[in-house]
């Protein structure tokens, strides 16, 4: 198996070194020293940072039924996860309540709220219908942001907001259905040409939320995409090193973005945490990670249980075929056929919190919760 690597990035032992010090002494994240810098997060994105949003959807990607939950919560919640993810563990390392989805019927926003939605991405061409695109997602915030205005005033409001962590997770999507399952779309752009609207999108989004004072923003990378078991089950079981280039260039284009952000305006916070670099190393080397598997997602049917969502039913005309779950999903790097095991979000959120900028750039999230 061949994996792409991106220049800048330590070398691969530095990174199996620090991922030994986390398994032998790993604790969860908390900065008591930055809670009171840190008032409330707000979320934006796909099913990696999703809580419960796309419950609100009747035609949505959903994951509100067993064994999605079973981890931490004991119950479907509408992650797409066995537990936590990684916006719940940076609320928790922050001493914040789990921010609740926007669409959730008498939910107070004080502390923050959750726009994500499964299945989105920053082109509202991918999965139209399916899930709430990224650019309706910050005219919900704004619609927050404008309450927030009216119950609190316009000096607590925009204490609240400036101060608050915004997440945002988005990209993967487009990469994956946008891109690599549309032969017109290969036909009509090429990687690099593909990526210039969603970087458009994503510049535009950020200017939104700057204007209407958020101040610390981090941006999630989205992995190794060409690895994912979606992706591998529709290449033998292997890689697919063409969309691993297109998920490094992204993310490459992201830290540029992040740089002339950051250069040019002065009072506002960037942060990009490198997704593809962390995931790479556990792909290349799970062991030092504590994990058995990753290739294949916990839980699903098919090739990699990846042809079929994990806890959905499998046509009746399709034989030997099964869903499958498996004892030990902390052993796993993928939960089901595109995300992550509960663990390996938290394990990944230790390298944004406390580590270098090989990981998470210009600095990192304990950092930019003191700022």
């Amino acid at each position: 198996m061949m994996v792409l690597r991106m220049n800048e990035l330590v070398t691969f032992f530095s990174g199996v070194i620090v991922a030994c010090v986390i398994l032998a002494s790993f604790v969860e994240v908390q900065v008591v020293d930055a809670i009171h810098s840190v008032p409330g997060y707000f979320v934006l994105g796909d099913s990696t940072l999703d809580v419960g949003e796309n419950n609100y959807l009747p035609n949505a990607y959903h994951a509100n039924f067993p064994p999605y939950g079973e981890t931490f919560f004991h119950r479907p919640t509408g992650r797409f996860s066995n537990g936590r993810n990684m916006g719940d563990f940076i609320a928790q390392a922050l001493a914040l309540p789990f921010a609740p989805p926007y669409l959730q019927p008498n939910a107070t926003f004080y502390k923050g709220v959750n726009f994500a939605s499964g299945g989105s991405g920053l082109l509202n061409t991918t999965n139209p219908g399916l899930a709430i695109p990224f650019n309706v997602q910050l005219e919900q915030y704004k619609n927050v942001s404008t309450l927030l205005v009216k119950e609190l005033g316009v000096l607590s409001a925009h204490e609240l907001i400036s101060r608050s962590l915004f997440l945002i997770s988005t990209g993967i999507n487009d990469i994956i259905y946008g891109y690599l399952t549309s032969p017109t779309t290969q036909i009509r752009y090429n990687a690099t040409q593909y990526i210039i609207p969603m970087l458009e999108s994503y510049k535009s989004g950020i200017e939104t939320l700057y204007a209407s004072g958020a101040r610390k923003i981090v941006l999630f990378g989205e992995g190794v995409a060409g690895c994912k078991p979606v992706v591998r089950v529709l290449n033998n079981s292997q890689c697919v090193n063409f969309l691993n280039k297109l998920a490094i260039e992204y993310e490459a284009s992201l830290k540029h973005m992040v740089d002339e952000f950051n250069a040019t305006i002065p009072d506002l916070h960037l942060v990009l945490a490198h997704g593809y670099n962390i995931e790479y190393d556990m792909i290349t080397n799970p062991q030092s990670f504590g994990l058995k598997n990753a290739t294949a997602g916990c839980c699903g049917a098919g090739v990699l249980n990846a042809q079929y969502q994990c806890g959905t039913k499998v046509p009746t005309n399709v034989t030997g075929i099964h869903q499958t779950l498996c004892k030990h999903p902390s052993e796993h790097l993928y939960w089901d056929l595109i995300h992550n095991t509960e663990y390996v979000d938290r394990v990944q959120l230790q390298y944004y919190w406390d580590g270098n900028a090989s990981y998470v750039y210009p600095f990192n999230l304990r950092t930019l919760a003191l700022v």
